[in-house]
């Protein structure tokens, strides 16, 4: 039919150009671009949405990351060709390419002849401009490198002007207006340094050749309160800096850390008490003492290396007390040291001493060796007999050991008992002497101040409680250790000689009375019966004390001290005369504290305000507030207060401040007192462990029969243990401990800590980062 139509109407021209309109109406549009592979699936979902399926998209992913446009992040893309029909539906396409952030190009199309040379010159423009705009971007790398490089060697002289600057401009900005255009400005001033500030400012006079532009005068007083200052060295400044973690001192309060520097050494010392541990430490610190001038040339910023070097005094010091500490417990890793000989050294070295011990013979065929301890001992058991032990007599000076424990106590069946009993009454002794000093230092803050009220009505009763009770306790610590209770025990004990029968007796041969026994005397030399009471022989011995042995027999002490309170009068075991009647009045002295503790400053503060005059109606008050950080003036007329109200407020308020300290105070002394035990506790786990961990170790790595590679695996563990366990963890803990001692129980005896830093205007502290007010 197209044949006849072209034969029989149409010119050939004609068909051609309705073949070509045909071929255009017959043309999809494109739209090429790039999109984040990451919207990919986004991306096509809302162009299959938008034009409800009237378009065809394809991508393609491109194989190396391409820089983002927008952020210059290498990214990974995907090309993408999009097919549509209608204009409509090519604006939509677009705005949703704008949307996704998808970068469009554009692409001739491929429809017309020539078009294929057209985009390989195109293909080879565009990599020319990348390759002239890739060299481009090269060279201006280069130059900024370059003008970075040169800029760096200035950036720190500059940001340090900047920042002097800064801070200069900053503290001129609180300068006030004053009269002829002179600008005033307060501020404080170490007192020691103002002879130098004065000469500092007459040289910067003389700098700029300006006489007089700015003077230095003092402020008329009243002043608000001032900072704190300290000066301190390298050996003082780990212990402020622990003074100051608690709070800053009161402006001209004690400072704590005078005090620390002695006292938290040699805490930890009683708690870490050990020569080899203690050298391990000190070795430690002197090393961190003699490096440190290494160290701050090499300027490192390591923060935590920093505070250890800051506290290579205070280890060396912690360490330099343990070592004294473990001489005095006798404490080598944990064995003891015979640096000059027991004093009672057994047969053929042996620690066991039966020098002493008499038997008495049955019949003579059950006579023993008197060579023979272990025949002397078997000989004593075999006849149930209870020996009299005669050791040395006391006080005898060639048998105390020239320094610390007998090496003699490690070996004995009482060890443990011993070290218990000495170690917890010196913690004690340790922690009153502490805790009064605190007490004392609350009365010098309070005549320096001329705080009478403070030093009458709160120092006096505390410290009259303090030493009526705890001191006390320390006393009958040092009686008990002072008493010769051999001598008190053989007045209360009844003897058998069996070579003497009268009061000339020989120690070496008297026997503790048995049944069957004639004839037996007491110490006084009077006939006596194995049946008679203890007290009733002492009483004939001349020790009338009361109690149940008239004070023969050494008291637990503990039980002692809890019936000052629950049995006042009454003393089981008495160690002076009229002990009872004297803890009974100790007890209420005690007692009369509290209520002048608690309701003596109240007090006076009510009668002060009663008696105060009263301001007239309708005048004005000017109130001065000091604060840490100025002055405030107020005007407070006579009707926008009420004053009964004001003074009714302020007895409140001390009222229960002055509850809430004497609560604090008094329990407090008891709870702080059984708080320093820690120092009993910590010094017996300390030496347990390092027993335990010799014994498990070497010591069964070297008997019964040594072996180099047991003794050297052995070695090692013991070594593993004992940095992990003794030298790291417990010497943390022994830290803390000694600094908990420092912060709860001897500072807040006497330590306000409500104070401010005295932080003054310095470049050198711009340049560590300070801040400075």
């Amino acid at each position: 039919l197209g044949d006849e139509v072209v034969s029989f109407g149409a010119p050939p021209g004609a068909a051609a150009s309705s073949h070509r309109a045909v071929e255009v109406d017959m043309k999809f549009s494109s739209t090429i671009g790039v999109v984040s592979s990451t919207e990919k699936a986004r991306f096509e979902r809302m162009l299959f949405r938008s034009t409800r399926g009237n378009c065809l998209a394809r991508f393609a992913e491109v194989e190396r990351p391409i820089a983002d446009a927008a952020t210059g992040a290498p990214e990974k893309k995907m090309v993408f060709v999009v097919f549509y029909k209608s204009e409509v539906i090519g604006s939509i396409v677009d705005k949703i390419c704008q949307a996704f952030g998808a970068r469009q190009y554009p692409v001739p199309d491929h429809t017309q002849p020539g078009d294929a040379e057209k985009l390989d010159a195109l293909s080879r423009e565009t990599l020319s401009e990348l390759a002239d705009a890739r060299e481009v971007l090269l060279k201006n790398r280069e130059l900024r490198l370059a003008l970075c490089s040169r800029l760096a060697h200035k950036y720190g002289e500059w940001k340090g002007v900047v920042t002097k600057e800064k801070a200069a401009y900053h503290a001129l900005n609180l300068f006030k207006a004053d009269v002829a255009g002179m600008l005033r400005g307060e501020g404080w001033i170490v007192a020691s340094a103002e002879a130098e500030a004065r000469a500092l400012v007459q040289r910067a006079h003389a700098a700029v050749d300006l006489a007089g532009a700015s003077m230095l005068a003092p402020v008329p007083t009243p002043w608000p309160t001032p900072p704190t200052y300290f000066e301190t060295n390298a050996f003082t400044y780990a212990y402020q800096e622990f003074v100051d973690t608690y709070g800053v001192p009161r402006y001209k309060e004690i400072n704590p850390a005078l005090f620390t520097a002695v006292t938290f050494p040699f805490l930890f010392g009683m708690m870490y008490g050990d020569v080899g541990h203690g050298s391990c430490v000190f070795l430690g610190g002197l090393y961190l003492v003699l490096s440190y001038p290494s160290f701050a040339a090499s300027k490192t910023s390591d923060e935590m290396l920093g505070g250890l070097y800051s506290a290579r005094f205070m280890l060396t010091m912690m360490g330099l007390f343990a070592v004294y500490c473990g001489f005095c417990y006798n404490d080598f890793f944990g064995l003891p040291l015979d640096a000059f000989g027991a004093s009672y050294p057994g047969p053929s070295g042996s620690a066991y001493f039966w020098e002493n011990i008499n038997y008495k013979h049955a019949t003579t065929s059950a006579a023993k060796d008197e060579n023979d301890p272990e025949e002397m001992r078997t000989a004593v058991y075999s006849w149930n007999k209870a020996p009299f032990y005669d050791t040395d007599s006391y006080g005898r000076a060639e048998k105390v050991y020239p320094f610390g424990v007998d090496p003699a106590w490690h070996v004995s069946e009482n060890e443990l008992l011993f070290f218990n009993s000495m170690k917890m009454k010196t913690a004690v002794i340790v922690g009153v002497i502490q805790m009064t000093g605190g007490i004392l230092l609350k009365g010098v803050n309070a005549i320096y101040f001329g705080e009478r009220v403070v030093f009458l009505l709160e120092f006096i009763p505390m410290i009259i409680f303090d030493l009526a009770l705890f001191g006390y306790m320390v006393i009958l610590i040092f009686t008990k250790w002072a008493i010769d209770w051999n001598e008190r025990q053989a007045k209360g004990t009844c003897f058998y000689y069996p070579s003497v029968h009268d009061a000339a007796y020989s120690n070496a041969t008297r026997w503790r009375c048995a049944d069957g026994d004639a004839p037996c005397v007491d110490y006084s030399g009077n006939t006596c019966l194995y049946t008679d009471d203890v007290g009733d022989l002492c009483e004939k011995s001349g020790l009338e004390f009361g109690g149940t042995s008239n004070g023969c027999v050494p008291p637990n002490l503990i039980n002692q001290l809890i019936n000052i309170a629950l049995a006042p009068g009454s003393v089981d075991e008495p160690m002076y005369d009229n002990q009872g009647t004297i803890q009974s009045m100790l007890l209420v002295i005690a007692f009369l504290c509290v209520p002048v503790l608690l309701l003596g400053k109240p007090a006076y503060v009510y009668m002060s305000t009663q008696h105060a005059p009263q301001p007239a109606a309708g005048s004005t008050q000017i109130e001065m507030h000091h604060g840490g950080q100025g002055t405030d003036l107020e005007n407070l007329n006579g009707d926008h207060g009420d004053e009964h109200d004001d003074e009714e407020h302020s007895f409140t308020e001390v009222f229960i401040h002055q509850c809430i300290e004497t609560i604090e105070f008094v329990l407090g002394m008891v709870s702080n007192t059984a708080s320093y035990l820690r120092l009993w506790a910590l010094s017996l786990a300390h030496s347990e462990l390092a027993q335990v961990f010799w014994e498990k170790t070497l010591r069964s790595a070297l008997t019964p029969s040594p072996n180099a590679v047991a003794i050297f695996i052995a070695y090692a563990i013991f070594a593993a243990v004992t940095m992990s366990v003794l030298l790291a963890m417990d010497l943390l803990e022994c830290f803390l401990h000694a600094l908990r001692l420092h912060w709860v129980e001897f500072q807040s005896k006497f330590y306000k800590a409500d104070g401010y830093k005295f932080k003054p205007f310095s470049f050198a502290a711009l340049k560590t980062g300070d801040k400075a007010d």
